[in-house]
């Protein structure tokens, strides 16, 4: 069996496990990543970057609720089908692993759990399935910014997708303008601290000032975070995942439309 043929085969089994597009980078064109992938996977030669497509009438819905369930439904999606990759890589002789994009992260410093391994992102352009928008984001010709990424660590040589020549992003800007926090400054220019405050406003942050509140004596703010809204959505995420609260970056780009067909 040919290079080109095994790579087929494994991109065949992440797209018959809830991948809707899969692309190939070698880990020589990921230099920022390739000590941390070498302590994952010693000897690793590729990655797979594995998208999975939300419901865009989910994002685009306006209940919260519904944006995240399928948040969490198209993160299932793609780390299954980095899952059964990785066992497909590895019936073949390839030492290989699923890497996730959201949860489970490491936890130590420097991210502290704010920052994956892999930058999908960087990923997914360097394997040919889009190119950056305005946002920062990565942007596919399917389904624009409205996709999940994960992916696999292999030690198997793959061919690799070249990069797109054209970019998908229009550069129109709505991306930019529907911003709630006005965190977005155009040309992938993010001020992550606004725009981790708005889409994790429930989760370890949040956790950590209802933790140093009870290192005194009970204040009104206190007991108004303890008996609000927002420790019911604390308990939320501890049940289900830390998932996002905010999707205007990803639901207003033009790019990101109903699949034709």
């Amino acid at each position: 069996m040919t290079e080109k043929e095994f790579t087929q085969q494994a991109k065949q089994a992440a797209l018959n496990h809830g991948a809707d597009l899969v692309g190939v980078v070698r880990v020589e064109d990921l230099p920022e990543h390739s000590e941390r992938i070498d302590r994952m996977m010693p000897g690793a030669r590729s990655v797979l970057v594995i998208a999975s497509a939300h419901s865009l009438g989910s994002l685009r819905s306006g209940a919260n609720e519904l944006a995240q369930f399928d948040t969490s439904y198209a993160y299932n999606e793609c780390t299954r089908a980095a899952h059964a990759t990785a066992r497909v890589l590895e019936s073949r002789g390839f030492p290989s692993a699923g890497v996730p994009a959201f949860i489970p992260l490491d936890m130590d410093e420097p991210g502290k759990g704010m920052r994956g391994e892999i930058c999908w992102r960087r990923a997914g352009v360097r394997a040919g399935l889009g190119s950056y928008g305005e946002s920062g984001a990565l942007v596919t010709r399917e389904y624009g910014q409205a996709v999940r990424l994960s992916g696999v660590v292999t030690t198997a040589g793959l061919s690799p997708d070249a990069p797109l020549k054209e970019e998908v992003c229009d550069h129109c800007m709505r991306c930019v303008e529907a911003c709630p926090v006005n965190a977005l400054s155009g040309q992938g220019k993010i001020n992550k601290k606004l725009c981790g405050n708005q889409i994790f406003k429930f989760g370890f942050r949040y956790f950590q000032k209802v933790m140093e509140g009870m290192l005194d004596k009970p204040t009104e703010e206190l007991q108004a975070i303890v008996r609000g809204h927002g420790l019911r959505e604390v308990w939320q995420t501890f049940m289900t995942g830390n998932y996002y609260y905010c999707f205007e970056c990803q639901s207003q780009c033009p790019a990101t439309r109903l699949p034709a067909g």
